[in-house]
């Protein structure tokens, strides 16, 4: 099931079933829903400002490798207001000069927000990349309080 729901930042598309969370897409374009999964629901609390713990929904990874699998398991460790680097997360992984094939798996990553890739900046200070768009990371780290407003 895909909720499609209007957040204070922007329109949030989120696929799950039986619990599971296939897909979030932040930025979609159809048409906005009543939330009608827990997750969805979640969302909008998390977009309003609420603190949320994610750390209970399951992520559909297969299809993914064993690498990625291990950067989103370390990336969802980061809590909110917390940043990581990419390098700092290859090294948790056990995979010190992977920082660019982090990015990569994070470019890859199902379901932002769940698996907070937004968390994970370059090491230069710089935002480093995001699918959403760097606006949108712009978003959620202040959301967060890890970005002045």
């Amino acid at each position: 099931m895909t909720d499609i729901v209007d957040t204070p930042l922007g329109r949030v598309a989120v696929s799950a079933s039986d619990g599971v969370v296939s897909e979030i897409h932040l930025g979609s374009r159809g048409a906005p829903v009543v939330a009608r999964t827990p997750i969805a629901k979640d969302l909008l609390r998390y977009f309003s400002g609420e603190p949320v713990n994610f750390t209970n929904y399951r992520v559909d990874l297969s299809g993914f490798t064993e690498f990625e699998r291990k950067v989103y398991e370390a990336t969802r460790r980061i809590p909110p207001g917390e940043l990581r680097t990419y390098g700092e997360i290859a090294r948790e992984i056990g995979q010190p000069g992977a920082a660019r094939a982090v990015g990569n798996a994070l470019g890859r990553n199902p379901a932002c927000i769940v698996i907070p890739c937004h968390r994970v900046v370059a090491a230069n200070g710089g935002l480093g990349g995001f699918t959403g768009g760097l606006e949108w990371k712009r978003k959620l780290l202040r959301l967060e309080g890890s970005l002045p407003r």
